[in-house]
């Protein structure tokens, strides 16, 4: 299971259980969609969990200004090194 982390507004991040095709946001205790507010806020929520990786998901400026569609999204993936 992988960790990939999308970067929102610049402080604003969402966090998804990777697994193959399956993509599943996490989720609080209400089931509703948990944000989070920094990337070492990710990083403590996480720490318990068997990840084989972590990923962070940015989209570039242009992208956030333009608000091209998920098809022609230009965005960078770094790869975190926590696991």
């Amino acid at each position: 299971m992988e960790l990939l982390i999308e970067s929102l507004e610049g402080d604003i991040y969402l966090a998804y259980q990777v697994q193959g095709e399956h993509k599943a946001p996490l989720v609080d205790h209400q089931n509703k969609l948990r944000t989070f507010r920094s990337l070492e806020q990710v990083r403590e929520h996480c720490a318990g969990e068997m990840y084989q990786s972590a990923s962070l998901l940015q989209s570039t400026a242009y992208d956030e200004m333009c608000g091209f569609g998920e098809s022609e999204r230009n965005a960078t993936i770094m790869n975190l090194n926590w696991f």
